[in-house]
């Protein structure tokens, strides 16, 4: 047998995009996705909510969309800024805003459900005195949860917050 001085040329191929039916009716969802990711339509960054009012300081931390059956969180910072001590202060949630919720996990714990209000003592807070509450929460409904959340000293209202969330399918 004789060895060859050259391999044998390649086959002549024509080098173009092919693309089958399916591909091409994906095609614009492509990019189509990263277009809706980038306008925050897939969900998106936390949103701070504040409000200083009668010298309290209510902050709630949120992301304003969430998936169905993801796991939600959301973050409450209360702020003393008077100049005296808030005797039983609680922070409260409002029925609407924890309805179409499962397994709703609030540190610290969860006191009780007074009439449309979930509440989640503080203490007496001295002046410069901060708290925080965090509500986990798992969405079991596409939709809008429209709800408050608000803190008490004693018998007197303080602050309030309006939270809109929407959990999306």
């Amino acid at each position: 047998m004789r060895a060859h001085d050259r391999p044998p040329s390649p086959p002549e191929i024509d080098r173009r995009l092919q693309f089958h039916r399916e591909q091409w009716l994906l095609l614009p969802l492509m990019f189509a996705v990263p277009i809706v990711a980038a306008l925050g339509l897939l969900g998106g960054p936390r949103q701070r909510e504040e409000i200083d009012l009668r010298g309290v300081g209510l902050a709630v931390e949120f992301a304003p969309r969430e998936h169905l059956e993801d796991w939600g969180h959301l973050r409450v910072t209360v702020v003393n800024r008077t100049s005296g001590p808030l005797t039983r202060a609680q922070a409260e949630f409002s029925r609407g805003l924890l309805e179409a919720v499962a397994r709703p996990s609030f540190q610290p714990p969860l006191a009780r459900i007074d009439g449309d209000w979930y509440v989640v003592p503080l203490g007496d807070m001295a002046p410069g005195a901060t708290r925080a509450v965090t509500l986990d929460y798992r969405s079991t409904a596409a939709g809008a949860l429209t709800g408050a959340v608000r803190v008490r000293a004693g018998e007197a209202a303080l602050a309030e917050l309006p939270v809109h969330l929407t959990v999306l399918p």
